[in-house]
This record gives C-alpha cells, sequence and structure tokens, in this order.
C-alpha cells in the first residue's frame, strides 16, 4: 500500500483520463446492474411451476360433431376411450389450458354485498381435472360430485370450487387454510371453497394474478372442447397417436390445435425469455467492450510512463512491484467508479419502478456487480501491467522527462 500515495498525486497531474475511466466504469455498471437484475427476472419467470405435470401433458382442441343434446354423453364416451388407450395415463375435459392466452377470468370477493376482492382464472371439468392436470392438493376435499353441465361460462352453475393456495392467500392473508368449507362469490355468485391446491397458473402469463386460479366440477358442451391429456413418462409420442387416431374415427371430427404443455409454456413466455437473453448479450458486449476500454487505457499508461517505470527499476524496484502498481491504481479508479455508478443505478431503477412497476434491484446484485467489475479491471489491467514490468531499468536514461 506504500504505492497509494505516489498513484494519487500521478493522477492528480494528469486528471482527464482518469475522470473518463471513472465515468466509463460508472456509466456500464448502472447499465450492467439494472440488465442483469432485468435478465434473471425474466429468467425466474420462465421457471415459475405452472401447477401441471409439463413433462407428459398435452391438449387437442376437437369439435363435437353431433346434435347439441348429444354432447355430453359423446364427451363421457371420448373420455372413456381415451382413458383407455396405451401409453395414456388419464385425460380429462376442460374449459382451458394454462398459459394458452385464451380462457375465462373471474371477479372473487368473501363478501356477497360490496366490490370484488381480486380476480382469478377459471377451469371447469370432470372430476378427473386434478388428476389430470398433476396437481397437489394441500387442503380441504376432492370434487366427489357428479359434474353438472352447462353450454358455456360453467362457473355460472358450479356450486362448489378448488382454488389454489395463491388466492386463497389473496382472501385470507392472516390464514388462507381458513378458506377451505367458507363460502366466497365468483361473479357474485355464492360457491364454496372444497379444496386449495398449491399452484395453478391461469391462461396469461403476464396477468399480475396469473396464480390465482378457480377449478369448478362443471362440464362445458359447447361445439369446441379441450380435452387435457397425462401420457406415461416417455411415451408422448404413442399416446399422442393413438389419442389422434381414436378422435378421427368419428365422423365429421375436426383437430384444430394439439400441442404439449412444454410447447404451450414456451410459446407463452416467449416474449420474456427473447427480452432475457438480449439483456444477457447485452450484458455480456458491455462487459466485452468494457474490458477493451480498460485495456487501452493501461496499456496507454504504461506508455506514457515509461520513464518513470524505468527509474523506478534502476532504483531497485522488483518486477512484482511494478505489476501492484497499475493493478492498485486500476482497483482505485475502479471502485471510484463503482461508488458513483452505485448511485446512478439506484436512480435509475427508481425511474424504471415508476415506469414499469419493477421491484427494486436487491443489495445482493450492486455487491456482486461491483465485486465483478473489479475483477473484470484487474483482468484487463494485467497484461499490460506485466509488460511494464518488462522495461529496462536503461529506458530511463534514454527517454525525456518523466511524466
Amino acid at each position: 500500500m506504500r504505492d497509494f500515495l505516489p498513484i494519487l498525486k500521478t493522477l492528480n497531474h494528469s486528471r482527464t483520463a482518469p475522470v473518463l475511466f471513472i465515468l466509463q466504469i460508472a456509466v456500464t455498471f448502472m447499465i450492467l446492474v439494472n440488465a442483469a437484475y432485468l435478465a434473471v427476472e425474466k429468467q425466474s419467470l420462465l421457471s415459475r411451476p405452472s401447477g401441471l405435470d409439463e413433462q407428459n401433458t398435452f391438449f387437442v382442441l376437437t369439435n363435437l360433431p353431433v346434435d347439441t343434446q348429444a354432447r355430453a354423453s359423446q364427451i363421457e364416451q371420448d373420455l372413456l376411450a381415451l382413458k383407455g388407450l396405451s401409453g395414456v395415463e388419464n385425460a380429462s375435459v376442460t374449459s382451458g389450458v394454462p398459459l394458452s392466452g385464451w380462457g375465462n377470468f373471474l371477479e372473487v370477493a368473501i363478501q356477497a354485498e360490496g366490490d370484488y376482492d381480486t380476480f382469478s382464472g377459471y377451469y371447469g371439468g370432470d372430476t378427473a381435472l386434478l388428476e389430470t392436470m398433476g396437481l397437489e392438493l394441500i387442503a380441504g376435499e376432492r370434487f366427489d360430485q357428479t359434474p353438472q353441465y352447462a353450454e358455456t361460462d360453467g362457473f355460472r352453475v358450479a356450486n362448489e370450487i378448488i382454488i389454489t393456495q395463491a388466492l386463497a392467500q389473496s382472501l385470507y392473508p392472516d390464514d388462507w387454510r381458513q378458506v377451505v368449507g367458507k363460502t366466497i362469490y365468483i361473479d357474485k355468485r355464492p360457491q364454496q371453497v372444497r379444496g386449495v391446491v398449491k399452484t395453478l397458473q391461469a391462461a396469461w402469463s403476464f396477468w399480475v394474478v396469473v396464480e390465482h386460479s378457480v377449478l369448478a366440477p362443471v362440464i362445458e358442451t359447447s361445439e369446441y372442447v379441450y380435452y387435457l391429456v397425462r401420457h406415461v413418462p416417455g411415451q408422448q409420442a404413442q399416446a399422442t397417436a393413438n389419442t389422434l387416431d381414436y378422435l378421427m374415427r368419428l365422423h365429421g371430427r375436426k383437430i384444430e390445435e394439439l400441442m404439449s404443455f412444454e410447447q404451450v409454456k414456451a410459446q407463452s413466455y416467449q416474449a420474456e425469455y427473447a427480452a432475457s437473453m438480449t439483456l444477457l448479450w447485452v450484458v455480456a458486449c458491455l462487459s466485452l467492450v468494457t474490458a477493451l476500454g480498460i485495456f487501452g487505457q493501461a496499456r496507454f499508461a504504461v506508455i506514457r510512463r515509461r520513464r518513470q517505470i524505468g527509474i523506478r527499476r534502476a532504483l531497485g524496484a522488483q518486477q512484482g512491484q511494478i505489476v501492484g502498481y497499475f493493478m492498485l491504481e486500476n482497483a482505485l479508479l475502479t471502485m471510484v467508479g463503482v461508488a458513483v455508478g452505485c448511485v446512478a443505478a439506484i436512480l435509475l431503477n427508481v425511474q424504471f419502478s415508476n415506469w414499469f412497476e419493477l421491484a427494486t434491484v436487491p443489495m445482493d446484485f450492486f455487491v456482486i456487480g461491483g465485486v465483478c467489475m473489479v475483477l473484470l479491471g484487474q483482468a484487463a489491467t494485467l497484461a499490460p501491467a506485466c509488460r511494464a514490468a518488462k522495461v529496462s531499468p536503461a529506458i530511463a536514461s534514454r527517454l525525456g522527462e518523466v511524466r
């Protein structure tokens, strides 16, 4: 640390380059911290559990080419046949598919009168829907009544429901378990909560209450229905082929859509994935540009101070001491730049929070970002510092005045 004062005197002698270096580090740090945080946030969205057995589930959107009065019996016949197919573990009819971008949302309240308390997604289906989806029941009981039928909007005829834990916590934040057995109001209609599942996402990944969902034992007999199929692990191709083969045996049947749930989730989060990858590229490219800038600044400093380095070598300075001098100088400038960048990053994050309703950047990102910036600076400075250490003491007698 005996080089500390000489370094300060050298930097004070020529202030322009150090100030520009500090500004470069500050701007880079400000951008990197916020970009890295946004990228991590986007990645966390991609890894959120949907509640379903994602690797072993697919859905088919198909029509019911029979008379309106015969649709209920056709659905029952289809489900019975689908469950018996090779490679199929379970099958259900549902009014919608999580993260598909198409479904119903409901107003939910704990009081009959007054405004709603929150919103929720909705799924109606047969009593095996929980098993087909692979949902985890954490409180209460499963449906045991025979499912009801409605042509559309099954939530209007439901009298008992199962809700997600996130919705229960929203309604009863002090003790969400007390919601079991309670009557809550779905679009102003009383419905008894029979149980609570851990997780089930709604149809829209971007929705602020995507974790709020309601299930009801009501089968909707509209012209088109969703069949959700859970297959035996590793037998997706066989289960899909057998499902299509059975469905197409009925004259007039059309397959509008068939997707695995992994495809559904990837499609739903494609914007978040693209944004995350873009931000990561920004972090990588900006880090590379910054490293090149630090390398150039350090190399320029070595060239300007060759006679000064030669004099120090002639006075007995070891190569390690010369390397340490330039490494310490870089570390000091980088830490000052990081300190300035922290203030700028906090101000930028506050603006982002106001504009886009984002959470504030955790302190961990500032600490890790600061350490990474210092290490990046040290790595970029090492080669010029080692070159400086190889300057011959004889150079002092051949160059002009000391800079």
